[in-house]
């Protein structure tokens, strides 16, 4: 986009802002805290199924104070079902480290919210910009579609001509509604598939329209593998209690869990099954298959093999000697399990 015409530009896009801009819960009351939550939770999650995880966060955390002294295990069950859960670690070692150097009060430098745990450029520039106006640039895939189909660019370009074109464009003195409006712009009017150019409120500055090439670029990049993975949980009861097992190293979130393995390639659920009895109970628990689920962890497509048991008195005093197991009740479930999976594997017991 030639100089002289950005500042049109800007205007139309800014005036389009302000009449059509969605009421998101977290536009009601941009302060960095709420910028900061919202803009993690959308890194990998859509608005629509953002906005009721961002409601219940902030209504039990309302502040970097709270979060910041909320044990893990509360926060990984707050954000139970949005996945990419070292995104809820990251907010937690942020909110301490912030109470701890800053007395709670959310930072204002750029490069020190660069800093933060879990932040990249895109969050440090829409914290900066959203929150204190600050004229940082910002940079995401809806932003993206509308320079490419703003300058009519037909291939591949590197990540740093986006950026030099948002530091161009924004205003100074509206950083944080120029920001928005552009993201809005993508998210509802630019759209990846059958764009609504009859009602872009800059479409006579776009080259893509001229060149009737908005609905082929810009170009797709191949989509990640969907990578199918077969796993087996135990639900194991005693005298109304669910046995939890430590998760350190379990791709499943959360500290605690259901006892789970990975079906290793070229072996039956069945056998994992007996293998897993095997460490835990030394093959003396019976176990019977219940029930398969299916269930997705970002690219990752699940067939969880279901297997139930009852244990004795006697397994379940050798399991708590070792200390990495636990027996919960019903109650203890609600708090200590953080992913939905496990979740459903214990509902499916009930039913």
């Amino acid at each position: 986009m030639k100089p002289e015409k950005i500042e049109g530009f800007r205007n139309s896009l800014l005036k389009w802002y302000h009449k059509h801009r969605r009421p998101l819960p977290w536009r009601m009351n941009p302060t960095p805290y709420r910028v900061w939550i919202s803009e993690i939770m959308l890194q990998q999650t859509q608005v629509k199924s953002a906005i009721p995880y961002f409601n219940r966060f902030v209504k039990r955390l309302p502040d970097i104070a709270s979060l910041a002294q909320a044990p893990v295990e509360e926060i990984l069950a707050l954000w139970s079902g949005l996945g990419y859960y070292s995104r809820a670690r990251n907010l937690h070692k942020a909110a301490r480290k912030i109470l701890e150097y800053w007395g709670g009060i959310f930072p204002n430098e750029y490069k020190t919210v660069l800093s933060l745990p879990g932040i990249g450029r895109y969050t440090a520039g829409a914290i900066c910009s959203i929150a204190f106006n600050q004229p940082q640039p910002v940079v995401d895939g809806n932003i993206r579609r509308v320079i490419v189909r703003l300058n009519g660019i037909r291939s591949y370009i590197p990540e740093k001509y986006f950026w030099d074109r948002m530091t161009e464009w924004v205003p100074w003195e509206k950083a944080s509604e120029f920001n928005q409006a552009m993201m809005e712009l993508g998210a509802t009017i630019c759209l990846p598939a059958q764009p609504l150019c009859p009602r872009c409120p800059v479409r006579r500055y776009c080259l893509a329209k001229k060149q009737n090439l908005q609905s082929t670029i810009p170009l797709t990049k191949p989509r990640k593998a969907i990578v199918k993975v077969g796993v087996v949980i135990l639900v194991i009861r005693y005298r109304g209690k669910v046995l939890l097992t430590r998760q350190d190293d379990s791709f499943i979130p959360g500290k605690w869990g259901l006892p789970v393995r990975i079906v290793p390639s070229g072996q039956s659920p069945e056998e994992t099954a007996q293998s897993l009895n095997n460490k835990l109970f030394g093959g003396r628990l019976p176990i019977e298959s219940l029930a398969v689920l299916k269930h997705s962890i970002t690219h990752n497509r699940i067939s969880a093999h279901i297997y139930t048991g009852n244990a004795t008195g006697i397994i379940s005093e050798l399991l708590e000697a070792e200390g990495r197991t636990y027996w919960a009740n019903d109650l203890q479930l609600d708090g200590m399990l953080t992913s939905s999976l496990f979740r459903k594997a214990v509902q499916r017991c009930r039913k």
